[in-house]
């Protein structure tokens, strides 16, 4: 089976000793969430079709993310960048610390919102 394309942007080496590596992208502080109003206006005003035009003519309408209920719009839901950890960061801080300051210039130049972790 062929690789798959990477879900985020950029080019991220894993941690020197592979303790820690970017795995994925998440939404911050949740991924905006689509509801049934939203498929509604993108059926009847955009062909079916629910991309960013369709969301912001929502929200222009009072239609909102579902998770926050328009606690923020659809530019101000984030993305970040999803790192796996072998080891619990606490416990290689200085790993962590020196292979996240080794990208976040990739990551900012992306417009990523920072880092989450989680355990692999």
């Amino acid at each position: 089976m062929p690789e798959q394309e990477p879900k985020f942007k950029g080019t991220y080496p894993d941690s020197p000793s592979g303790n820690f590596k970017v795995i994925d992208v998440i939404g911050v502080p949740h991924p905006y969430c689509i509801g049934p109003k939203h498929v509604a206006l993108a059926a009847d005003r955009f062909c079916g079709i629910l991309g960013n035009e369709a969301i912001e003519e929502a929200e222009r309408r009072g239609i909102h993310c579902a998770t926050c209920r328009g606690e923020l719009s659809l530019k101000e839901h984030e993305t970040a960048l999803l790192v796996g950890c072998k080891v619990d960061f606490k416990d290689h801080k200085d790993e962590v610390s020196t292979w996240l300051k080794s990208i976040v210039a990739e990551a900012e130049k992306h417009k990523y919102a920072g880092f989450a972790f989680v355990r692999i």
